[in-house]
């Protein structure tokens, strides 16, 4: 059976497994050869009748042999074939989320609205401990990672400013004001913050030092120090590769395959996978899929995030800008009204006037650019440095290109990395002033950072200069990176870039 089975496959061994592989085409030719090899050693002597009988013990040899030959290219074939899926189902093997912790948006926010309530009648009858206003600080800081408030981020401030009026001197709530300046893009803030733990007693504050290291290590990189930011990460006796960390530097210096393997890393090794954790991994792997213009994967992991932790105005935009992205506009007009109605977040009012005006609809697009435009204009009063950057998107879309280059510089001048670079470069373009566009870009290109919209905006730079091969030059990085890079619907990306 064997032997009948190779004789009619093997002469068209790449359409059997509808492959072209070039290792299975090598094995294919050792076969026909091992099959020659043995014809030739099975002539009979007529005389003796001794060729015969040697034939057919060469023929059970032959089957034998041929046979794990056959056996050895399908297996070869087969791993081929499968191995790269195998792997990406072990590397994607989800963990499952702890059922001691909150399993959705509703739940999570119930839960610290008790948090708070608990933590607030501790801070007012013990007014003199700075431990308790410390502790209302936290359950205020998880409140805002949950609703984006900036209310929720003010008031946590106002109890480590109430916290720190009643530390003794030498103590304090150091590490969570670092936490929280970091948040607000309050860069000298956070540094002041960990050079007062510094002076710290060693004893018992490993844990407390570790993290001030590699929060040192995220100053340097919203700095654009990257390398020292890497030599700061590794310099930490807890330590890993597979790290948040690791996996948003990996991520902006051109290495999202590691990135990705990162997160798995770090995944794998949490003891205690809350729900809201995972969904935010899930949401770093799509926004990593995003940037390299797998918009396809991308969605699949903000699905899984939404599947996971359910609820969270966050994911629900990033599924409501893919369903935009994909040609379903009225569909994610839908989604990101109710979205915007509900949580009165004005990136999602932002992004839903851009798929209006790209939908033609001037009246609903104003409208919703103008409710945006209200909420920046009072976020950029109670936390100038947390709104920057994304008030200058908003200003660039829909606003002023005097003010949105104003504020343009203040992000770079707060945090001068490759976001706020490339955001100031389009400023300039804006207010029509390419040379300077391309004296802030050249910098982010001749660094580590890696992304396609460093390229897309040194293209539009030279072009405006008419410096055309070198635009083109550009824009092939850019396509090199991310093949999407100028797609018409890559306009209406404003999560996860």
């Amino acid at each position: 059976m064997l032997s009948s089975l190779c004789s009619d496959a093997m002469p068209d061994s790449g359409r059997l497994w509808g492959m072209g592989n070039g290792r299975v085409r090598a094995l294919a030719w050792q076969w026909h050869g091992l099959e020659a090899a043995v014809r030739l050693r099975q002539k009979p002597n007529r005389r003796t009748g001794e060729g015969d009988i040697q034939a057919r013990a060469f023929s059970r040899r032959r089957i034998y042999w041929l046979g794990l030959a056959l056996i050895a290219i399908l297996i070869v074939a087969l791993l081929d074939q499968f191995a790269p899926k195998l792997a990406s189902l072990h590397r994607h093997r989800p963990v499952v989320a702890s059922s001691g912790a909150p399993q959705s948006y509703k739940a999570a926010l119930h839960d610290i609205d008790l948090i708070i309530a608990g933590d607030r009648g501790l801070a007012d009858a013990r007014g003199g401990e700075w431990l308790m206003q410390e502790r209302l600080a936290n359950a205020y800081i998880g409140r805002a990672r949950l609703t984006g408030s900036f209310d929720d981020y003010a008031t946590a401030q106002a109890a480590l400013d109430k916290a720190f009026a009643t530390a003794a001197p030498g103590t304090g709530p150091h590490l969570t004001q670092a936490v929280l300046a970091f948040n607000l893009h309050r860069l000298a803030q956070t540094s002041a913050a960990l050079d007062a733990i510094d002076h710290y007693s060693v004893m018992g504050q490993h844990e407390v030092h570790d993290e001030a290291v590699a929060m040192r290590g995220d100053l340097a990189f919203y700095r654009g120090q990257y390398a020292e930011a890497l030599r700061l990460y590794r310099q930490g006796r807890g330590f890993a590769e597979g790290s948040f960390r690791m996996a948003v530097y990996l991520s902006r210096t051109g290495a999202p395959d590691e990135a990705l393997a990162a997160i798995d890393s770090m995944e794998a090794g949490i003891k205690f996978p809350t729900a809201q954790v995972l969904s935010n991994l899930a949401l770093l792997r799509g926004s990593i899929e995003l940037q390299r213009g797998e918009w396809g994967k991308a969605t699949d992991y903000f699905r899984r995030a939404d599947a996971i932790f359910p609820g969270s105005w966050l994911i629900q935009a990033h599924l409501a800008q893919m369903l935009a992205m994909a040609g379903k506009r009225e569909q994610a007009a839908r989604q990101y009204e109710a979205i915007a109605r509900r949580s009165s977040v004005p990136e999602v009012m932002d992004a839903l006037a851009g798929l209006y005006r790209a939908q033609g609809d001037a009246a609903r697009a104003t409208f919703w650019a103008d409710q945006a435009g209200q909420i920046w204009a009072r976020r950029l009063d109670q936390l100038p440095e947390a709104a920057y950057g994304h008030a200058v998107e908003h200003e660039l879309a829909f606003g002023n290109p005097d003010r949105a280059l104003e504020l343009a510089r203040l992000d770079y001048k707060a945090r001068p990395y490759g976001v706020t670079a490339i955001a100031l470069a389009w400023a300039y373009i804006g207010a029509n002033r390419p040379a300077d566009a391309l004296r802030i870009i050249d910098p982010v290109l001749r660094s580590a950072w890696v992304s396609a919209d460093q390229h897309i905006v040194a293209a539009q730079a030279h072009l405006l200069l008419g410096q055309t091969e070198d635009a083109d030059a550009e824009r092939q990085k850019a396509l090199a990176i991310n093949p999407r890079s100028f797609d018409r619907e890559a306009a209406l990306i404003w999560f996860g870039h």
